[in-house]
């Protein structure tokens, strides 16, 4: 344990040392807050912010492998793997300290956007079990794209294929999930169970519903299986570089 909050600690503290975090930061903050501006803190504009938690879903899949792309990447490309894989931390440690690390530095990101519900607490009357359902939503989502990012940082050297590899499985699953229900590619037989497949598996719609204040125990499980699914995948790369 204590290992792995210091494998967790040395990872936070290295996106406020590297100028990385902080762009990260600033690009979502500015993205969140034009888009605040713009569609949501308007005069006659409901008091919600549903609208920006579906557009997170968007930012996510574009920042959070940003966020992880450099975890274990940069220590294959610096040689220090070998220190890490020789310590007496052991990859699961290693995995979900890093991991930690990534969703403390997402929790801080989030942490501006509750200016938005002071401004709508001030112009308008929120529906806090909405915002709260849908910040448990964001943070569920987040997991997610981060544990998939650092799958990917565990596979390659080069921190630009690990952010590529991230985005396009994301974006390839989205689009599945959403087409190909419409395309028709499949036999008539196939295409009523393969819909309702490829709809549970769109996290679109799973995070649609917590926007909505509807905490589903299925989407929470969705989230939390991809997430641990992906971990479990992450220990297992990164415990295979170990005995090569």
């Amino acid at each position: 344990m204590s290992q792995m909050l210091a494998i967790a600690g040395r990872e936070l503290r290295a996106y406020f040392l590297s100028p990385g975090g902080y762009v990260v930061a600033a690009l979502f903050i500015l993205a969140e807050g034009w888009f605040f501006v713009r569609y949501v803190f308007g005069q006659g504009e409901t008091a919600t912010l549903r609208p920006i938690f579906a557009f997170s879903m968007l930012l996510f899949a574009l920042l959070c492998p940003a966020v992880t792309m450099r975890m274990i990447s940069e220590e294959l490309r610096l040689g220090t793997i070998e220190l890490l894989l020789t310590s007496p931390a052991s990859a699961t440690a290693v995995i979900l300290g890093k991991f930690i690390g990534a969703l403390g530095f997402f929790v801080l990101l989030l942490s501006p956007t509750l200016v938005f519900v002071a401004a709508l607490e001030i112009y308008g009357r929120p529906d806090y079990g909405e915002l709260l359902c849908g910040y448990l939503g964001l943070i569920l989502a987040g997991c997610a794209f981060l544990a998939s990012g650092l799958l990917a940082s565990t596979l390659t050297a080069n921190q630009v294929v690990a952010y590529l590899i991230t985005v396009f499985f994301w974006i390839i699953l989205i689009l599945a999930t959403k087409g190909l229900p419409q395309a028709e590619l499949l036999p008539t037989q196939w295409q009523e169970s393969w819909s309702d497949i490829l709809f549970a598996l769109d996290p679109d719609l799973r995070l649609r519903d917590f926007t909505i204040g509807l905490l589903d125990t299925a989407n929470v499980v969705y989230f939390c299986s991809i997430t641990l699914v992906l971990l479990v995948a992450s220990v297992g790369s990164l415990d295979a570089r170990r005995w090569r």
